[in-house]
């Protein structure tokens, strides 16, 4: 990628059904593996390892718990996703999907402004 340009996230989608799995992006000589609203799942050395791990563990990653951390360090809990585009996830904070959401935008992610990890199985 050329100094000064932004990074171009690419949509990877099951050739089955068109269905929307996710993202990849290379940055800084790697290829990084993206959900469908940009949290990152894995660094690859190519664009074929990190359009696999989408494929495989894009939309299956949705279900499970992840933790959201606002960067600023006034926030960091376990959440459950409850829904999720392209423009943005909205998720139950604590360990179990219950009242009380937050929606967080694809832009707020990109800018660093929160991040979100899956949790460790």
């Amino acid at each position: 990628m050329a100094s000064g340009h932004a990074p171009r996230m690419e949509e990877v989608r099951r050739l089955i059904d068109g269905e929307l799995c996710g993202h990849v992006e290379q940055r800084d000589g790697s290829w990084l593996a993206h959900v469908v609203f940009g949290a990152e799942l894995g660094c690859h050395p190519t664009r074929a390892d990190a359009v696999a791990q989408v494929l495989s563990e894009g939309l299956a990653s949705l279900s499970e718990r992840w933790t959201l951390r606002r960067n600023d360090g006034a926030f960091d809990e376990v959440v459950c996703i409850q829904e999720a585009t392209p423009q943005s996830v909205t998720v139950a904070v604590g360990f179990y999907s219950m009242p009380g959401v937050l929606t967080i935008t694809a832009s707020e992610i990109a800018a660093g402004e929160w991040s979100m990890r899956r949790q460790a199985p």
